[in-house]
């Protein structure tokens, strides 16, 4: 890519503005950073991707909601600060607080077993059932998700009203590079989020020109296939 150079290098381009003292060159080869690259499994914020996880598979255990006495959950302090920092987290009031928010995903994974994205609407905003299982879970810190390669570590601990409890840990969410989802995983979430806003006939077009791009002979058929 080429293009200007000042914007960056020069005297008061990026570097020298923001950095303060001189830039090194970049390193190129391996390990490249790309590789080192996730997605996200669920539409939530990052800290919550293993949360829900760790809740799809604690759901087996607690088998219905009323069964749950309490829900224990251990995170990174960054992880607490962003997304589950004040009672907004358990009673959010908009789909951008539910979406960043771990307690919310904890329970509605819990109550269904997945996360759609009409689930941030108002009608289970407002779910006195979903809310009252939100309401029993606590969220802590935990030292072992300091370290940088746990910075997602979850701890899950499901506690039964008849005593009973278990301990669910994720370290790396389904979409991490060390835990990469497949490619049928990641179809399934792109129909999810497309589906909105295209036909079905539309979708399986357009998977088909992805699917192939590297044999499209111009980008034309593409930004076609994801006209509204």
């Amino acid at each position: 890519m080429t293009g200007p150079t000042t914007i960056f290098e020069g005297s008061y381009g990026y570097f020298k503005v923001m950095g303060r003292k001189p830039v090194e060159p970049v390193q190129l080869g391996e390990p490249l950073g790309i590789h080192r690259t996730f997605k996200k499994r669920f539409p939530l914020g990052q800290f919550a991707q293993t949360v829900a996880q760790a809740a799809i598979e604690a759901r087996a255990f607690a088998m219905a909601p009323e069964n749950v006495k309490e829900i224990n959950i251990s995170l990174s302090r960054s992880a607490i600060k962003i997304m589950a920092d004040g009672p907004d987290k358990w009673r959010p009031e908009t789909s951008e607080t539910a979406d960043h928010s771990v307690p919310y995903a904890a329970g509605l994974v819990l109550m269904y077993g997945k996360i759609e994205p009409e689930y941030y609407q108002d009608r289970y905003l407002h779910d006195a059932k979903l809310l009252d299982l939100v309401s029993r879970i606590k969220v802590q810190p935990t030292e072992e998700a300091e370290q940088p390669d746990l910075n997602n570590l979850c701890l899950l601990e499901v506690v039964l009203m008849n005593g009973a409890r278990k301990t669910y840990r994720v370290e790396y969410h389904r979409g991490h590079f060390k835990n990469p989802m497949t490619d049928f995983e990641v179809e399934q979430k792109f129909r999810q989020m497309a589906q909105r806003h295209l036909q079905a006939a539309q979708v399986d077009q357009l998977l088909e020109l992805i699917r192939d791009i590297d044999k499209q002979p111009k980008v034309d058929d593409l930004i076609a296939a994801t006209k509204v």
